[in-house]
């Protein structure tokens, strides 16, 4: 429960969508050398005398625009050239990067892929001032020490258009009375009853896919150590997935989901723009996804309309029932292998700047429209997917989030849950893999 209740303490702000894709930017300055003392004192260094150069690798695409105009200010103020890039398959760009002697000095990435690179190749944060305001609770710890600050917290869970809902059944629609199964399809059927043929939306793309495992693991019982517990026990042959109730239960909803699909005539060739759209503007009216959606909704988003984000509705799992679950998603880590002292400084002040500046907790919260992990930033959720979040989290409906899967666990098991998606394989077929794939490997602690 620590992590869950860290959340609970920490998070305030927004955020946003995985996309596709690659662009370089460059942030090509010379300083302007303005920075008060008070400033230099906070973030641990003034400007460079000489133009430092350092590379960025982003592994959120939507925020890339919002991140290359708060690297040109930063780069202004402390004469430092940052060619931002992005990447939506960051253990992929990582590995041709180190490869090829290219790191880049500074990366937003997965929990995995700290965990693969940190023992020869990443910068030890632990000293970092930011460490104590929730860096090392949040943040990638392994071994004791902070190898990857805590760059945005994300809520998971089910989006859905309040406004539509209530037009069609005529009342206020609480999702906490639809959290089981049986009473989603219910609302369901009022719903195609008044009109709304396709009531869910689903992603086809594989990391969206990917995290409807995330729910089998997160709602064994709400808890971090429960779902180890649970996956080490698969691991040693205690249990399998297949006899498991949480397993049958979520894959039950999801092929539900998938039976009132809107994309269910070639579910795999869903557009994320579109689906964003068909619940904006209330064609369908839930959408499987989380709070990091909102940039790629926002533009479809129909003013006067509600929307908000609840838990997967399951039957059998009263512990979980009416949850979304949520952790710190993505972390920065700094290269030792390929950067230079002076880069490597540059990397530090900046993330500094990021976390104590207003500046930079601008381009963090009202730019970027993260959920920041510091206590010391204050600024009030806007968006309203982390509006809704920050609601289940003081209601005491949020479970913890997966943070324990090997770096494999999308490369291996997405596609088999596409291919479910689709129908061409059971979901004793589904439990099969997985079985095989945790008799193999343990959670990653």
């Amino acid at each position: 429960m620590k992590r869950a209740l860290i959340v609970c303490l920490f998070i305030a702000l927004v955020v946003p969508a995985f996309a596709t894709g690659t662009m370089e930017q460059s942030a090509t300055v010379k300083s302007d050398l303005s920075v008060s003392s008070e400033e230099i004192a906070l973030v641990g260094g003034g400007p460079f005398s000489k133009t430092v150069k350092i590379t960025f690798l982003n592994s959120k695409p939507e925020i890339t625009e919002a991140l290359q105009a708060g690297c040109e200010s930063f780069g202004k103020k402390y004469n430092v050239d940052i060619e931002l890039y992005e990447t939506s398959s960051p253990g992929d760009t990582l590995a041709k990067k180190y490869a090829a002697g290219e790191a880049p000095t500074v990366a937003i990435v997965d929990l995995a892929n700290i965990r693969d690179l940190y023992a020869e190749k990443l910068v030890d944060l632990s000293n970092e001032p930011w460490v104590s305001l929730g860096g090392r609770d949040l943040g990638a710890v392994m071994k004791d020490k902070v190898y990857g600050m805590p760059f945005t917290i994300e809520g998971t869970g089910v989006i859905y258009n309040k406004t539509a809902i209530e037009k069609i059944i005529g009342r206020t629609f609480v999702p906490t009375d639809y959290a089981t199964l049986d009473a989603f399809k219910a609302l369901c059927a009022e719903l195609q009853k008044g009109g709304m043929k396709y009531p869910v939306v689903l992603n086809s793309e594989d990391w969206s896919v990917n995290k409807t495992y995330q729910w089998i693991y997160a709602y064994q019982d709400g808890t971090i150590n429960g779902a180890i517990q649970f996956l080490k026990d698969v691991y040693n042959g205690k249990t399998t997935f297949e006899d498991n109730v949480v397993f049958n239960g979520v894959i039950d909803t999801y092929d539900y989901f998938a039976s009132v699909n809107i994309n269910q005539a070639d579910p795999l060739a869903a557009d994320y723009d579109l689906n964003a759209s068909y619940v904006a503007e209330g064609e369908s009216a839930f959408w499987l996804n989380g709070t990091w959606a909102w940039p790629d909704f926002a533009p479809f988003a129909v003013e006067g309309m509600e929307y908000g984000i609840c838990g997967y509705p399951i039957n059998d799992a009263p512990a979980v029932q009416g949850k979304a679950f949520g952790a710190a998603t993505k972390f920065v880590m700094i290269d030792k292998v390929n950067s230079s002292d002076e880069q490597k400084q540059a990397a530090k002040i900046f993330l500094n700047w990021l976390v104590f500046t207003k500046e930079g907790q601008d381009c963090l919260v009202s730019q970027c429209e993260i959920v920041p992990a510091f206590s010391n930033i204050t600024v009030e959720p806007t968006n309203p997917f982390n509006v809704s979040l920050k609601k289940l989290i003081n209601d005491g409906l949020l479970a913890e989030g997966v943070t324990y899967s090997p770096s494999d666990h999308r490369s291996v098991l997405g596609a088999p849950l596409q291919a479910h998606l689709a129908g061409k394989n059971s979901k004793m077929d589904i439990a099969k893999l997985l079985d095989e794939y945790w008799t193999k490997r343990l959670p990653k602690e």
